[in-house]
């Protein structure tokens, strides 16, 4: 058992002919598929689980252009005129939300709110300076403040816009689906598992549930699965935020995000407070129950009561601060990727849809080059060689390190048969058992005990005690074959 084999993989007879293919059934899916609905395509979508359940179910759903100092860093790495194409592209898609949700009627708790930018660092008050001037040399509306509406967070110094919004993500997204569904074909639970370019130029899609042909692909899922592992480390880095929530007594609706060391990100949704924290490089930590805890304490120590819910996001940043949207490969000029949103996917994966069913209908789009995969990245060398140092680091750990401290006393790496198992035991008494190698990249397995899942520290796949995938980029199970 020295090779890795899928015990669920089937040959897989074909079962579905299509123009366009699209994976992931998130914000970025769903709106691809809205902007192509009407003209004449035979659509179809898959995805690994239920439509809207994945990433985008448990995002914060700011949908803002005011971002951290994205458009400094922007400015840094390509110019202003480049840094102002990205805040047009963040309030057209804005624009298209709310358009989306008037003209389809969709109920989803759309509300406009004020955003809030801040730092409580001495030294981080020249970057809120710098980006409250470059805002203002865009026409935006900036205003300063030393506080936010809840006491409870200090702030030294910070800036507000007030035109951006949050809604509710999943009552989104069953909107569009809504409106979608009698024009696109429907897959929910088909996990694709390999993409292969036929020699007549169409695409083979290998699933769970059959093999799909298609002339185009859309790869908007969460990771991109079909990227050798070793090169990701060029271009970006994944990060994991901590989530709490609870019902609170007053809640003020707006929303604000710091640029210190460590994050505090909030929002309310009705009679909930939700604050995110914790914020770490994916490969820096895998005691994730220790980061939980302290999230849970700030919560705490801030708003003086338990949080009622947590749970963690991941997000895929790239090096240079822009998504990739577009055509990956000039030799394959009809597979699209839309990814690496930096944490900002309710308006990176809008405009992605967008841009996407502009470029398939060879239609000009003023964003195709800004979000091009195949542009030139400027600031590569050091974040590539700090990343690819980090991710070696994170794999070498897990190979050394099978039964961490942090492993409740029922979870535990053991050899069967001569080889590493993760072993599960439930409250009533089962054994959950799954291979502990995570099949992307080798990485072995770290059991997050909070919410009862093997995850990968390498690049965040994420499977059930019983070894199905949860999330990406691993593309088939972990199970033990019986």
């Amino acid at each position: 058992m020295n090779e890795y084999k899928n015990p669920l993989k089937k040959k897989n007879k074909k079962v579905n002919d299509t123009d366009i293919l699209i994976i992931g059934g998130g914000i970025t899916g769903l709106s691809c598929a809205y902007f192509l609905k009407d003209h004449n395509y035979q659509i179809t979508l898959l995805d690994k689980g239920k439509i809207g359940m994945g990433v985008t179910s448990r995002t914060t759903a700011k949908i803002n252009y005011l971002q951290g100092t994205i458009y400094q860093e922007l400015e840094k790495y390509y110019g202003l005129k480049k840094s102002k194409l990205y805040l047009e592209s963040q309030l057209e898609a804005i624009h298209f939300i709310e358009s989306i949700v008037k003209k389809e009627k969709i109920k989803c708790d759309l509300e406009k709110v004020d955003a809030f930018l801040y730092t409580n660092e001495e030294k981080n008050i020249s970057k809120i300076n710098k980006e409250m001037e470059i805002l203002k040399g865009f026409d935006i509306k900036v205003g300063e403040v030393t506080s936010l509406p809840v006491p409870e967070i200090p702030v030294l110094k910070g800036i507000v816009v007030s035109d951006t919004y949050v809604f509710h993500p999943l009552k989104y997204l069953l909107g569009l689906l809504k409106k979608i569904k009698d024009s696109v074909q429907i897959h929910e639970d088909t996990l694709v598992q390999e993409i292969s370019l036929q020699e007549d130029g169409t695409y083979l899609i290998s699933t769970s549930e059959g093999t799909f042909s298609s002339k185009i692909v859309i790869v908007s899922c969460h990771y991109p699965f079909f990227i050798k592992p070793g090169l990701f480390p060029l271009f970006g880095y994944l990060k994991r935020e901590y989530v709490q929530a609870a019902k609170v007594k007053n809640p003020s609706h707006f929303t604000a995000i710091n640029i210190d060391s460590s994050l505090k990100s909030i929002r309310f949704y009705k009679d909930y407070l939700i604050y995110g924290s914790r914020e770490k490089k994916l490969t820096s930590s895998y005691d994730y129950e220790k980061e939980y805890k302290k999230s849970k304490e700030e919560f705490i120590h801030f708003f003086h009561q338990e949080p009622e819910y947590s749970w963690m996001n991941q997000d895929l940043m790239m090096n240079d601060s822009l998504p990739w949207i577009g055509v990956l490969d000039k030799k394959q000029p009809n597979l699209y990727i839309a990814t690496g949103y930096q944490a900002w996917g309710m308006t990176n994966g809008t405009i992605a849809g967008k841009l996407i069913s502009d470029l398939i209908q060879k239609k000009e789009n003023p964003y195709e080059k800004l979000f091009s995969p195949l542009r030139t990245m400027k600031p590569n060398v050091i974040p590539a060689l700090t990343n690819g140092f980090e991710y070696l680091k994170a794999y070498t750990k897990t190979y050394f390190d099978k039964n961490p401290k942090f492993h409740s006393k029922h979870a535990m790496i053991l050899k069967m048969n001569g080889v590493d198992c993760g072993v599960y035991i439930d409250k009533e008494g089962k054994r959950h058992v799954v291979r502990n190698l995570c099949p992307h990249l080798k990485c072995k397995l770290v059991f997050n005990t909070l919410e009862e899942t093997w995850d990968c520290p390498c690049h965040g796949s994420r499977f059930s005690i019983d070894g199905d995938v949860i999330e990406g980029p691993a593309t088939f199970s972990i199970r033990i074959q019986k």
